[in-house]
Formats: C-alpha cells, sequence, structure tokens
C-alpha cells in the first residue's frame, strides 16, 4: 500500500472514530431502545440481559411499557439525570375508609423494591369534602383541608387550591405511607367524597416528559414519580463511570444514595460503559482550541459557550473521552506532517539516485 492511500486510511479511521463516539449508546448492545413512543434506557431494559436487575425488567405489550417486577405498573417515562420514572398507578375505587396505606390506595407496594415515592416531584391530593393527613410510622408528615362546595373539581387543574381540592408537599421520600381522612360535610355521611393520594407535580410532568400536555387522569388512574436508588452491588454491574452519592432525607432517617452521571461536556447514558460522549459543541469548541463551559440557571437549564479568552490555567475538559478525542484530532494533523515530511525526503533521495 502506497503511503498516500495510507495516509487516506489514517485519516479516514481517525474521522469514523471521532463521528462514532458522537452517537451516545442508551441501551445494552442488542437491545431495544423504544417500547411505543417511550423510551427505555438501561438500567432498565426489554428482553432478557438488557437490564440490570428484576425491578429494571420492562414488559412491552401492544407498544405499552410495564414495570413487571411492580405488579406491572404502566411506564409513562424515565428521567436518567434525577433518576426518576413515571408511573400510572391504578386507584382503589369506590368510598375511601378513614384509614389506608399507600398500597391499599394506589394497590402498589414498593417493599423490597429500590424505589421510593418523590418527595421533589410529587403531591399531595385531598379532593372533596374535608381534611386529610399523611402518616409514616405513626407520625403526622403533612395534610390540608379543603372548603365544601357541591360541585366537581378538576384536581389535576390548577383550581385545585382549595375549594373542594387541596394540595401540599410531600416532605420526605417515602417507601410508604398511610393516609387519614376525615369528612366534613355536614350534610352527609358518604365518605365516597372525599379521597386523597398521591399524584405527580403537573410542573415536573410538563418539563421533563410531556411538553405541556396533561398527562392522563381520572378516578381509576394517577400518575406518581418513582425514584430509585442503587446499590453499591449496582454500581459495580453498571459500570458508572463518574459517581455521585447524595443524602435522602426519610421519614424516621437518612439513606444514601448513589447516581451516575456523565461529565458536564458529555451527554449519554452514565450506567453503561462508554454510554458518555463529548457533546458536539463540546467537540466543536475543542476542534478551535476553545474551553468548553456551562452556565446553569436557577432552573437547572445549562447554557454552553465556548470559552477563547480563559487564562485560569484549567483543562479544556476533565473528561477522559474529551481528552482522548483531543488527543486524536492531534495524532491526524502529527500523521499528515510526518508523512507529507516523510514523502518530501523519499522525493528528493529518489532523484539523487
Amino acid at each position: 500500500m502506497s503511503l498516500f492511500y495510507m495516509h487516506l486510511l489514517i485519516i479516514f479511521i481517525s474521522l469514523a472514530m471521532a463521528e462514532t463516539a458522537l452517537v451516545p449508546s442508551y441501551v445494552k448492545p442488542g437491545c431495544t431502545e423504544m417500547c411505543g413512543n417511550v423510551s427505555i434506557p438501561y438500567p432498565f431494559g426489554i428482553g432478557p440481559n438488557c437490564s440490570l436487575n428484576k425491578w429494571y425488567n420492562v414488559d412491552c405489550n401492544s407498544s405499552s411499557p410495564y414495570l413487571s417486577a411492580l405488579k406491572n405498573l404502566s411506564l409513562l417515562g424515565v428521567d436518567l439525570d434525577e433518576q426518576m420514572v413515571l408511573v400510572n398507578v391504578t386507584m382503589t375505587p369506590g368510598c375511601q375508609k378513614p384509614l389506608l396505606t399507600s398500597s391499599e390506595i394506589l394497590n402498589v407496594d414498593l417493599g423490597d423494591s429500590p424505589f421510593l415515592f418523590s418527595k421533589s416531584h410529587n403531591k399531595f391530593i385531598v379532593k372533596g369534602c374535608g381534611s386529610a393527613v399523611v402518616l409514616s410510622h405513626g407520625t403526622v408528615l403533612t395534610g390540608c383541608s379543603t372548603l365544601c362546595l357541591h360541585h366537581s373539581v378538576n384536581y389535576i387543574k390548577k383550581s385545585c387550591s382549595g375549594i373542594n381540592c387541596c394540595q401540599t408537599e410531600v416532605p420526605y421520600y417515602l417507601k410508604t405511607y398511610t393516609v387519614n381522612v376525615t369528612n366534613s360535610d355536614r350534610q352527609t355521611d358518604n365518605k365516597s367524597c372525599l379521597s386523597a393520594f398521591m399524584l405527580a407535580a403537573q410542573s415536573y410532568v410538563d418539563d421533563q416528559f410531556f411538553l405541556g400536555q396533561s398527562v392522563s387522569v381520572d378516578n381509576s388512574h394517577v400518575p406518581i414519580v418513582l425514584k430509585w436508588t442503587l446499590t453499591e452491588n449496582d454500581i459495580n454491574k453498571a459500570s458508572c463511570g463518574f459517581i455521585k452519592t447524595h443524602k435522602l432525607e426519610m421519614s424516621n432517617d437518612t439513606a444514601s444514595s448513589v447516581t451516575c452521571t456523565c461529565q458536564s461536556e458529555e451527554e449519554g447514558n452514565p450506567y453503561l460503559s462508554g454510554g458518555c460522549q463529548v457533546t458536539e459543541e463540546c467537540r466543536k469548541c475543542m476542534e478551535t482550541r476553545g474551553f468548553c463551559r456551562y452556565n446553569e440557571s436557577g432552573g437547572g437549564v445549562r447554557k454552553f459557550f465556548c470559552d477563547h479568552h480563559s487564562h485560569d490555567g484549567g483543562n479544556r475538559s476533565s473528561s477522559p473521552r474529551a481528552v482522548f478525542l483531543g488527543v486524536g484530532i492531534s495524532i491526524v494533523w502529527v500523521n499528515e506532517g510526518c508523512i507529507h515530511r516523510y514523502e518530501q525526503r523519499r522525493k528528493y533521495f529518489d532523484k539523487m539516485g
């Protein structure tokens, strides 16, 4: 093979590797990424050997995903960044007794699973005429009371502000909880007019999953946000490249939670080996010898800019993949120079005989 064609081959391979690195992977090799219009990223998975363990197994039936280990809960979305899933749970129909557990209300028991009711992305809703409180281990955590008017209220809308419907924050992550309801309608003893339950915060649903479209809520189904937690064994199996540990506020204790993340200049799935890749905007910035910078707003929105004026002695990127990509680009430049000089020397000596 002539040096000219070798030169072209080196450039082609280098560019192909760089281009491939820009496509992040979200599922294990050979696994299905979509079920209907819902993305199923690892640690969740469809089919054998596609998920982290049984709790993350997803059955895809008629283009609808379900968490098989949680009584086939309907899965509406997965948020890798915050380790949250949006699920649709079945409400127990009929009259609500004065004292009910979460598993009785929602027909789901989180039990030994890695899932918790999210405190940050759910609201506690009381619908009807009366008041209700949430208890955990016998301690009252939160609650609210309604003002009574004899007409129905759609509690998913912004009208849930006190009249026949009230809502309040959930103060802790919960594995289970108990609801105590008190009917205050003096004109009837019918307890079916009062119900209390947890519901996904519409603002989170809008921002992360459905872009302003309300999810379906009726008297039999409600969307709820669950947070998943990882054990040390899970982390080892998931091949996390970058790990963060933080505390979760529980009702009677604090628990440690480990999160797999991509670094600031990367995107992709941090639960897979090689799942995080340098973003295209950062790669282009590095090619112009700039520094990749990100500013984060109060709402958590990151804004990228390429800094060509930084003299703080910092690296262009802390990501090994970004460094590798930069080195790869440099190698192509070096190869071009070396081959060009070698061709010149060979022609000179051929001419001199």
